[in-house]
């Protein structure tokens, strides 16, 4: 597992809002590809006070030898006065073995931590949901939950690749608070290069048309606040959840309304006042369908073709 330059900035915009303190757990050992005067300089743009410790670098002999960070040394400079390796495996020096697969979660981490940590495990685990429950189960309330997982075109990295919706709908279920939900795109050379960031929580996150996202490797980052009654609830998707809670407005003499095109909008009182002559209605569905077509081209070149906001290069 690693923690890339534009991650790391990712967390130092988190901590900007509060800072870090108390306990972290990360799923797995992260690598750090970053040396201290960096991370000195990267917290220093984003107005991210650090706490002053040794420099300890990294235990691999590669990366120490390019003087790059220890996830101790990374976590202590953050100000975290703890921090807790979980790993299914021992191979990396695992402070606590926990197979996220597992259904129950070990009593003495449960509610243990102020952050929990995955950048880049959940999507290796078999039962994604289980290993969501065991996040909210040892963050304490108030406590942060930080996900970065894979979005698209990361073919056999691991077993998923999650879209926003996914966090989004499974901690607002558990009775959490959805702080960041961040689309990122990845450059070719992701462990140094930018990022680009957009933001889909506010926007409209269950329906992305297929095929918008480029070749590009695309990541979600979520930041979860957990609240005091807080505890794991298996979610509907809640585009679903709300199609399903919409009042029917289309009456049966509506017909010849496009497919699911809501009465009450220009589209559909057009439709409707044309119905009764065919020509007519078939010339206001070509105009309906070129009009569209046009709108969201134009869009797409105005903003891209991410229909979400953007935050910013990170």
């Amino acid at each position: 597992m690693g923690l890339p330059r534009a991650a790391i900035n990712l967390l130092l915009n988190v901590a900007s809002s509060q800072k870090f303190s108390g306990r972290i757990a990360t799923l797995g050992r992260q690598h750090i590809y970053l040396t201290a005067d960096e991370l000195r300089s990267m917290a220093s743009t984003a107005n991210t006070p650090l706490t002053t410790v040794a420099d300890e670098l990294h235990r691999d002999p590669v990366l120490r030898k390019q003087g790059y960070l220890s996830d101790d040394a990374l976590y202590a400079m953050f100000g975290f006065q703890q921090s807790t390796r979980i790993d299914q495996s021992d191979y990396e020096a695992a402070d606590e073995q926990l197979d996220l697969n597992r259904s129950e979660t070990p009593a003495h981490l449960c509610d243990a931590f102020d952050v929990v940590l995955d950048s880049g495990t959940i999507e290796h685990v078999f039962d994604i949901g289980q290993a969501m429950k065991h996040c909210l189960r040892m963050t304490r309330p108030g406590g942060r939950i930080i996900h970065l997982t894979p979005s698209s075109n990361a073919v056999n990295h691991g077993l998923y690749s999650v879209s926003p919706t996914l966090y989004a709908d499974f901690y607002s279920a558990s009775g959490c608070s959805i702080e960041k939900l961040w689309l990122c795109r990845m450059p070719g050379n992701f462990e140094r290069g930018p990022w680009q960031v957009y933001d889909c929580r506010e926007s409209d996150r269950n329906w992305l048309p297929l095929g918008r996202l480029d070749a590009s490797i695309w990541f979600t980052f979520a930041v979860i606040r957990k609240l005091d009654n807080s505890a794991p609830v298996i979610p509907q998707q809640s585009f679903y959840v709300s199609t399903w809670d919409q009042k029917e407005t289309n009456s049966p003499s509506h017909s010849g309304l496009l497919e699911e095109e809501p009465s009450e909008t220009r589209a559909g009182r057009l439709l409707r006042s044309t119905s009764a002559w065919p020509l007519a209605h078939a010339a206001a569905r070509y105009l309906i369908t070129r009009w569209r077509r046009f709108i969201n081209w134009y869009r797409e070149r105005k903003r891209g073709r991410v229909p979400f906001p953007y935050v910013g290069q990170f």
